[in-house]
This record gives C-alpha cells, sequence and structure tokens, in this order.
C-alpha cells in the first residue's frame, strides 16, 4: 500500500516536461530546404554609350543574356565584348562558333589575347568529332544535341574539379545546328521538319537554361557561370492575325533566358550604314542599330529596366551615335582610315554619312 502512495504522490508533484519548440529553420535544414541567398550581381561592362541607351550596364553573370534580331544587325559585337571581357577578368571565355562569325581579326581588334591560352574554341568541327561521331561513327554534321552535350561536359569538369574557374560561354548562335534525327533524315534523303529541331532545343538545353547556369548564383556555388547567345528571327505572319517575332531553331532561348537584348527592327531590319567619306571615295565602318530590352528578369534594382534605343557598331566595339563619338573613333582609328580614303588625311577632313541597310542586304566590316 505504502508503494502505491508514494507513487501517487510522485506523480503530483513531478513537473511537466517542457514541450521542444518547433524551429523552421532546423527543419529547412534537415531536409535540405533551406532558401540559399544569391551572389552579389555583377556584370561585364558594354561601355556608357550602351548603358545610357538601354538602362544596363550591359551582361550579368550568372544568368543566361540572348542577343536577337535579323542577320547582320549587331548582335556578334555583344558576344564578342563579353568574351574579350571575360579573359581580362579571368573568367575562362568558352567560344563556341557554330556560324564561323566570330573572326580571329575582329575579336582581337577588340582586345582578345590569342596567345594568352587562357580560352576555349570549340566550331563544328569540335563539336563532330568529340561528340557527335563518338555515339554515331557516320554522322557527318555537329548536332544541337552535341552543343548542349558540349557546354554540360564544361559545367561537370567545373564542378570535379578539373576546371577551376568561372565559365563565359559565347555562343553564335543558336538556330545554325541542326538536331540528329534532321540530320539523318538529310544522309537518308527523308523529309524533315522543322519542329524536330525545336523540340530537340528544348530537351538539349532546358536543364541548362533553367538549372545549371543560374543556380551557380548562389552562395553556395564556388563558381558562377554564364552564358551568351546569338539568335536571328523570322516574322511569322500566318494567320491572319499580327505579326510575331520568331527565333531560328526554336524558342526555348527565349523562354530560358532571363535577359533579351534586340538589334534592329521587328519588322524590318531596322540599321543604318555609317560611312566615312573623303574626296568622292568611301568606307563602311560601322552599322547604327536599334536596340531595345525586350525581356529583363534580372534579380535586383536594374530588373525589369526595359528602354529603347541606338548605337553603333564598330570594328572594335560599340560607341554612340553622337557626332562627338564618332569623330573621336576618326581619330582614334586615323590610320585606318588613311589606308583606304588617302595617307594625308586628317580626321577632321572625313566626312560621315549614313545609309539604310536593306534587309536582303549582307554586311560586313572591312578588316583589312
Amino acid at each position: 500500500m505504502s508503494n502505491n502512495v508514494n507513487e501517487i504522490a510522485n506523480k503530483k508533484t513531478r513537473k511537466p516536461l517542457a514541450k521542444k519548440e518547433f524551429s523552421l529553420k532546423d527543419f529547412k535544414k534537415k531536409i535540405n530546404g533551406e532558401d540559399i541567398p544569391q551572389k552579389p550581381l555583377e556584370w561585364i561592362s558594354l561601355g556608357e554609350a550602351w548603358k545610357e541607351q538601354t538602362g544596363l550596364p550591359g551582361i550579368p553573370l550568372g544568368y543566361t543574356t540572348l542577343a536577337r534580331g535579323f542577320s547582320n544587325t549587331g548582335k556578334s559585337t555583344l558576344v564578342s565584348i563579353g568574351l574579350v571581357e571575360a579573359q581580362k577578368r579571368g573568367i575562362l571565355p568558352i567560344i563556341i562558333d557554330t556560324e564561323n562569325n566570330l573572326g580571329r581579326k575582329r575579336l582581337e581588334k577588340m582586345g582578345f589575347d590569342w596567345d594568352n591560352d587562357f580560352y576555349m574554341y570549340i566550331d563544328n568541327d569540335y563539336l563532330l568529332e568529340n561528340y557527335g561521331k563518338k555515339q554515331d561513327k557516320n554522322r557527318t554534321e555537329a548536332t544541337i544535341e552535341d552543343m548542349a552535350n558540349c557546354i554540360n561536359d564544361f559545367l561537370d569538369m567545373q564542378e570535379n574539379g578539373e576546371l577551376p574557374f568561372n565559365l563565359f560561354f559565347g555562343v553564335d548562335s543558336f538556330g545554325t545546328l541542326d538536331c540528329i534525327k534532321t540530320v539523318n533524315a538529310a544522309d537518308k534523303g527523308s523529309s524533315d521538319n522543322n519542329m524536330w529541331n525545336a523540340g530537340a532545343f528544348e530537351k538539349a538545353f532546358k536543364y541548362l537554361l533553367n538549372n545549371r547556369i543560374p543556380s551557380s548564383r548562389k552562395i553556395n556555388k564556388e563558381y558562377t557561370n554564364t552564358l551568351v547567345c546569338v539568335q536571328k528571327i523570322w516574322i511569322d505572319s500566318m494567320g491572319g492575325g499580327m505579326p510575331t517575332v520568331k527565333h531560328k531553331g526554336g524558342e526555348a532561348a527565349f523562354y530560358g533566358a532571363r535577359l533579351i537584348y534586340h538589334f534592329g527592327g521587328t519588322l524590318s531590319h531596322g540599321t543604318k550604314k555609317v560611312k566615312a567619306t573623303s574626296k568622292g571615295k568611301e568606307v563602311t565602318f560601322g552599322i547604327e542599330t536599334k536596340i531595345s530590352v525586350v525581356k529583363n528578369q534580372i534579380d535586383g534594382d536594374l530588373g525589369g529596366i526595359a528602354l529603347e534605343g541606338k548605337i553603333i557598331s564598330v570594328p572594335t566595339g560599340l560607341i554612340s551615335v553622337e557626332k562627338t563619338s564618332i569623330d573621336q573613333y576618326k581619330k582614334d582609328n586615323i590610320l585606318y582610315f588613311r589606308n583606304i580614303l588617302g595617307e594625308e588625311l586628317d580626321a577632321d577632313d572625313i566626312g560621315t554619312k549614313v545609309e539604310d541597310v536593306k534587309n536582303e542586304e549582307e554586311f560586313d566590316f572591312d578588316l583589312k
């Protein structure tokens, strides 16, 4: 009986255990569901003229940026500047040139150091030999899938410690390559379908654009990776509605990119030739092009800005349309102009003429 009495007494005097306080922070950590903050945003500058016309410094690191427009509107200039500045800042530039458009001379004029081994150069031959033929020895062309596999491989090597650098992928261009199915159909003389390329593009690049590149902005990631690409457009006027801008090769980059710059017009080319003239002679040295921000999902104070303006693309980069900038360019490159227009010329002797560019007209800089 006494034992029962003692037990009852102890139960009456025993203090209840304190309820453990729930911590949502600890719970998130337990299930690996923490919200990882992002690194401070950094930009590769495209110059004061660019910032003045678009409201943005240039190329944000850790994002996918798309430079789109009709052919010969200055899109490749943006990618080229990015590659040059990346190399200068110790960010490994990976040049993916599927269109043979990122000329060595042009990049050199802009400041790229080809003697410095700090770059990677990828062309269609590289993609075909290292990816295409390894899957199918009879493959005759590099494909969309090969390019995506190449980019993923570089990111894998970075994660494995084999490539200890921030990476800057400059692609010129999306829409140049066909998919495996299209290439195989062409080899066999079968018909193809443009939707094959669009579907393959989305499948191959969806994870890259939506996760692998943007996730590198998180503070728990050692390296920050950036993708900048060129893509040509075409206008869909079918259906009787308003003409719609479409992207060559498919819409995956349009949806996946967080920043899109549009070069030139939407329904027309929207560019002008900028010529230097003297005593009946003239030489085209630049393209005056419209530029606009058509998509801006950058995180931070500069997100959402969507300005429109004009810029001139020249062999050495981008300059303002203002007369003072053009005159300064003539002075800085007087030897080039003298070689073509006359050896005794001073910059003040050289006039400027601006002419419209026809949609079908091809234009190349004279880089000799």
